[in-house]
């Protein structure tokens, strides 16, 4: 789901100054608290876990004129042990006229929005049975959207569903724990054929079988043979003007478009960008997951999206918003997180992905410059973990800089450190393992190292777990021709990370138009690399791309500092094996450093310059750095 607002950032010491990010996403996002509220108001029921749902028929007969509503479901389900007993999530407000069990009137009770229904005799652990809920009634504006009837255009009725993920039970008895999906659905609305003039057309999940009419009555079947949480089954109801794209890499289906008659040209005029981000998920994640069906596209009235399975609703046909919200077809619809804790695989997967059809459609630069906005969003406070600890905090769980924004850097951020191939691949094998089913952070992090062989413990325990960011100082002076020490130092923002293990990616460049970028594998404080060029270089950036969540930070470059000719200064015995010995025509030495090839600094001194105990230096080549009041010596010593 999106919503929509607006955020100041700040940009890192060396970089550009930021744009605001898109004032859309801010409504979006508070939209999407406003949906929350219905998680903090519902309660696990205690017998929905004692049955399996295997099926749902919903007959609904909607006003379009107000929020009346009757309805029957008939549920088939497998109980998990016996049962004398079973219950629904259910409006108290709505009025259950009867309960049908094998043409048996069956006893029920309505309270705290339950549904209960008792059986006359225990019903057998796995097996197949169905009943039938007949209701009718008002349904209840708790002011969450749920259920809204309401116009568009000149005064025409429009009613829609939205129930993410506990608003379904203000219109139809279900289930709604995040531990079961209904195996597959058929949704049957009756409604009037017109309205003021205009005729009327109803969508839902999976694909339209038969329509029909009866006297002023319409009838719309939908059948959606896919497993389906509760909280995405949905319907719309008003004079849609519908048109259809074909799209599919390996197997075609269509993506069809639902506006408003008055906005349709400005839908069509973004149908190619649709076109183009689905071929891309699919290139990128792998095939539609309901590719069997369809992909919809449904407008309707409210301040953002919402990622129905294979009826997605959306306030406007704008390529960032249907961009976030198919990405939820993946991550929320196919794989949905188990728990509230971690609404980030949906919601910083979705907003990432929106991110990489910025990079794949229109290119690195507004790649970067989206990557700013984002971590100078996530800098504004300097606290705040991507996982949720507190579900009963409608703020927190959809909080757009940590949910959305810190979440979508945080799997750039692993990108970085995985490479795409291992990345992308991480991600196919996440939503082909969890397809159809509930994901908690774990299972994704098990998927990346399964793929690239990295232990992520601390990755995960710094970034999803832990608060802040660390803000880099770093020193890069150079130490020969085409040859750059580069001194890296780290402070955090909060006290739950003592230091943020990541890559670092640096650029250098020369007059010449020479440039050279490399990763330098940042895992302690202080830490040195050389990095050597195979040029002179006259500029050196940190992060140039906007990978890395970051603070402000300095980045003191001493290009032109000159290497002393290292003639003038010896070392012996080398190879050594315990004592290094220095041997200098009365230069001044202030500091000697050991330094592997790869840059990690082993051992510093700074007395004793001229018998120097080595017998704590594994065994290997290293570059000795001989600081001194006229300049660097550089030698290098092969310790035995």
């Amino acid at each position: 789901m999106k919503k929509i607002f607006c955020l100041i950032i700040l940009g890192f010491a060396i970089q550009t100054q930021a744009q605001f990010v898109e004032k859309p996403f801010k409504k979006l996002i508070e939209s999407e608290r406003t949906a929350a509220l219905r998680r903090i108001l519902k309660q696990p029921l205690a017998n929905t876990g004692n049955y399996d749902v295997k099926y749902h028929r919903l007959i609904l007969n909607p006003s379009l004129t107000n929020r009346n509503l009757s309805g029957e479901v008939t549920t088939y389900f497998v109980p998990n042990q016996s049962m004398t007993s079973m219950e629904f999530d259910f409006n108290t407000q709505m009025t259950v006229n009867n309960v049908v069990w094998h043409s048996q009137n069956l006893n029920f009770s309505q309270t705290d929005n339950r549904l209960i229904i008792n059986f006359p005799q225990a019903r057998p652990a796995g097996t197949l049975d169905s009943i039938k809920v007949s209701y009718q009634g008002m349904v209840p504006n708790t002011g969450l959207d749920s259920y809204t009837v309401t116009t568009h255009g000149n005064n025409i009725p429009v009613v829609w569903t939205l129930s993410e993920p506990y608003g379904a039970r203000d219109w139809w008895p279900c289930k709604q724990d995040l531990n079961d999906k209904i195996d597959s659905i058929d949704v049957i609305i009756n409604y009037p054929q017109t309205v003021a003039g205009q005729t009327m057309t109803a969508v839902s999940n999976g694909l339209l079988t038969s329509e029909y009419t009866s006297g002023t009555t319409k009838t719309s079947v939908w059948k959606h043979r896919y497993p389906i949480a509760a909280y995405l089954v949905a319907f719309a109801i008003t004079n849609y003007t519908k048109y259809t794209m074909n799209a599919g890499i390996t197997q075609s289906f269509p993506i069809d478009n639902y506006p408003y008659p008055e906005n349709l040209t400005d839908a069509q005029n973004n149908a190619n960008a649709h076109l183009q981000v689905m071929n891309y998920f699919e290139n990128a994640f792998g095939p539609y997951p309901f590719n069997q069906e369809k992909y919809g596209q449904i407008q309707f009235g409210w301040g953002g999206g919402m990622e129905h399975q294979t009826a997605t609703f959306i306030v406007n046909y704008e390529r960032w918003l249907t961009a976030h919200e198919l990405a939820h077809q993946w991550f929320g619809d196919a794989v949905t997180c188990g728990s509230w804790h971690d609404i980030w695989l949906n919601e910083g997967f979705a907003t990432y992905s929106e991110a990489l059809t910025r990079e794949a459609l229109d290119g690195q630069p507004a790649f970067d410059n989206w990557k700013e906005n984002t971590i100078n969003n996530i800098i504004s406070q300097p606290n705040g973990a991507v996982y949720v600890q507190d579900t009963t905090d409608v703020w927190r769980i959809f909080d757009g800089r940590l949910t959305y924004s810190k979440g979508a850097m945080v799997l750039n951020m692993l990108r970085l450190k995985l490479g795409d191939n291992n990345f992308f691949q991480g991600i196919r094998n996440y939503l082909n393992d969890y397809k159809f089913h509930y994901a908690l952070t774990p299972d994704l992090r098990q998927e990346f190292e399964s793929q690239s062989g990295q232990n992520l413990t601390d990755f995960f325990n710094d970034w999803i777990y832990g608060e802040g960011y660390p803000t880099y100082n770093m020193t890069v002076t150079r130490i020969g021709n085409g040859l750059y020490d580069v001194q890296v130092d780290q402070v955090t923002s909060d006290a739950s990370v003592s230091f943020f293990e990541m890559p670092l990616p640096f650029k250098f460049t020369g007059n010449s138009g020479n440039s050279y970028e490399i990763m330098l594998d940042n895992t302690a404080n202080g830490q040195h690399f050389t990095v050597n060029t195979g040029f002179e270089a006259t500029n050196v950036e940190f992060d140039p791309h906007n990978d890395i969540v970051k603070g402000f930070g300095t980045l003191n470059a001493n290009l032109s500092v000159n290497v002393l000719d290292s003639s003038n200064i010896g070392i012996f015995p080398n190879p050594v094996q315990n004592y290094l010995n220095i041997e200098d025509d009365n230069i001044h030495i202030t500091k000697v450093r050991f330094l592997t090839v790869t840059g990690k600094e082993l051992l510093s001194i700074y007395d004793n310059f001229h018998h120097i105990d080595v017998n704590s230096l594994p065994k290997g080549l290293y570059v000795v750095k001989i600081e001194t009041t006229q300049g660097v010596y550089i030698k290098k010593m092969l310790k035995r």
